[in-house]
């Protein structure tokens, strides 16, 4: 005879089965109504889109419309984007405008500060590929743009929906996609490279040497990278992969002009901004020079830290993040721009750690998951310490 537990049991459990699966779309609506809710005076755009998420997240609770809901996540997302145009300004792109006619026109793009920066004076002090990644742009900032819903739109396919909801109408990330900083393009290059490094981390160490020349901040992952991956491989990878991006600019213009522009960007700021000295208040601009030099040694003691600790991709990547953050944030001078470097990585991560990764929307034939499979079957995830386990 068939007991009584034996028959509710799987009644019981269809129900909250059902709950589990539907709770990551309601959390990525609810999230993205709160934070479109915002302060201040909103955009007819904005108010629009926080009806429509309302509504959509009104209807879930009692429809099965994820898919429904992924596609409205992302329309508001693009929405947002160009609402945001024009409401932040930044002078990168601006300088590299100039830095990138300086170099076609036979001149130096390093070593020198251009009038159009805010203050006046800034240096080129990105990598040699943001010369090429924007040369073929009419409008950098418009690339920002693209580049910005690219991101969203993958995000969207793989149907994470807390993850989605971040990376479609975080303030800071809708200012940046058209503010004139080219960090949303840093977060790009990262991304890829950090998702290549958990499956590979010879080919990371490639692409973070890759990324690392558009904006040299990204070196703050290759000491966890190699703490999760080995050291021999990844670090010829990332070696080669650095020489051959800026070998051409060291020839041409020389390492002398290169680091000039590097210093020139540490003493172009007169105040401290969005920064540890700059939340302690005036009384620690005295102590510009000391912050400055106290964020690279914090910097480099989480790195030397992360031998001991990292051994999976989560960790890798969260403590280059933190490497990121300290080092960028505890000096004199920084920028919410940062953010939007580490917003893609952490968006695509962000269902699977906080643990509904069960609750991935999935479209029709299901295309991401056959897409992830055949990826697995090639490039398993695996590091330094899967590969001691495994003998």
């Amino acid at each position: 005879m068939t007991s009584t537990d034996d028959v509710t049991a799987p009644t019981q459990a269809q129900p909250r089965q059902a709950l589990r699966d539907r709770l990551p779309v309601w959390l990525g609506l609810l999230l993205a109504a709160l934070l479109l809710a915002g302060t201040g005076t909103p955009s007819r755009t904005q108010i629009l889109d926080l009806l429509l998420v309302s509504a959509v997240l009104v209807l879930s609770l009692r429809f099965r419309i994820a898919p429904l809901a992924i596609l409205v996540l992302f329309l508001v997302g693009a929405q947002m984007r160009f609402a945001f145009i024009g409401v932040g300004f930044s002078d990168v792109l601006a300088v590299t405008d100039l830095a990138i006619t300086e170099a076609m026109t036979g001149g130096d793009p390093y070593g020198h500060g251009y009038p159009n920066s805010t203050p006046p004076g800034a240096p080129f002090a990105y990598g040699p590929l943001a010369l090429l990644w924007y040369l073929p742009a009419a409008d950098p900032r418009r690339l920002e743009l693209a580049v910005s819903l690219v991101i969203l739109a993958v995000l969207a396919l793989r149907g994470r929906p807390v993850g989605l909801a971040t990376y479609a109408v975080l303030p800071v990330l809708l200012v940046t996609a058209s503010d004139g900083s080219n960090d949303t393009s840093a977060g790009l290059f990262l991304l890829v490279a950090l998702l290549a490094a958990v499956r590979s981390p010879v080919a990371g160490g490639a692409l973070l040497g890759v990324a690392a020349a558009f904006k040299p901040y990204a070196l703050a992952w290759l000491p966890p990278l190699l703490a999760y991956g080995g050291v021999a491989g990844p670090l010829v990878a990332f070696v080669t992969a650095t020489l051959v991006a800026w070998g051409p600019a060291l020839l041409l213009w020389g390492p002398g002009s290169i680091l000039r522009s590097f210093q020139l960007s540490e003493s172009i700021h007169r105040s401290g901004y969005y920064s540890l000295i700059y939340a302690w208040g005036p009384d620690a601009e005295r102590y510009r020079e000391l912050f400055e030099r106290l964020r690279y040694l914090f910097g480099a003691a989480l790195g030397a830290a992360s031998w001991l600790v990292v051994r999976s991709p989560r960790s890798m990547i969260l403590w280059g993040t933190v490497i990121f953050l300290v080092t960028l944030f505890a000096g004199y001078w920084s920028t919410f721009a940062y953010f939007s470097a580490i917003a893609p990585i952490l968006c695509w991560h962000l269902d699977e750690w906080l643990g509904i990764e069960e609750g991935r929307v999935a479209w029709p034939g299901d295309p991401v998951a056959r897409a992830t499979a055949w990826v697995d079957a090639r490039w398993p995830v695996g590091g330094r310490a899967a590969r001691i386990i495994g003998g």
